[in-house]
């Protein structure tokens, strides 16, 4: 089963986002998946609730509403150093290793290429898009078969 790890940025980004953006329909789509979990670390959650309480305090409530709806697991964020991660997103990381999550999913550039470059075994560090293109790949694959077969007869 897939576990997707979404990065406090994503977060923000799928509640607030265009319809379309990627982070939208991602979160969307895995909030009621039953192939793949959702689920992401406290202190992601506590670094959207303090972001929207001093940019946005009317997203609040939608903010709680989001959280239940999604259906996403919060797992705590345990404090310990990961080669190659830098200090401040090592909780983070570390939350998405204890939880076993198989793909973690951020805008940041930078949290991307350290999880990448890592030696040590991580989730999968991608973007919304390149998740969307992970999660959908199976599903066109199929299609393409099933359609070629199609067109053989």
């Amino acid at each position: 089963m897939i576990t997707v790890f979404p990065d406090s940025n994503i977060l923000v980004s799928a509640l607030i986002g265009s319809a379309r953006s990627a982070p939208v329909v991602l979160v969307d789509w895995l909030a009621g998946s039953r192939a793949a979990t959702l689920i992401t670390g406290r202190c992601c959650i506590q670094e959207v609730e303090k972001n929207f309480a001093r940019k946005l305090p009317q997203a609040q409530p939608l903010w709680q509403q989001f959280v239940i709806a999604s259906g996403i697991r919060i797992v705590p964020c345990p404090r310990r150093s990961i080669a190659g991660i830098d200090a401040k997103d090592t909780a983070i990381v570390a939350a998405a290793v204890s939880a076993a999550a198989t793909h973690f999913v951020t805008g940041d550039k930078r949290l991307l290429a350290e999880m990448r470059a890592a030696k040590s075994k991580l989730p999968q560090a991608l973007t919304p898009r390149e998740m969307l293109e992970t999660l959908l790949a199976p599903s066109a694959r199929w299609w393409k078969s099933r359609s070629a077969r199609r067109h053989a007869l």
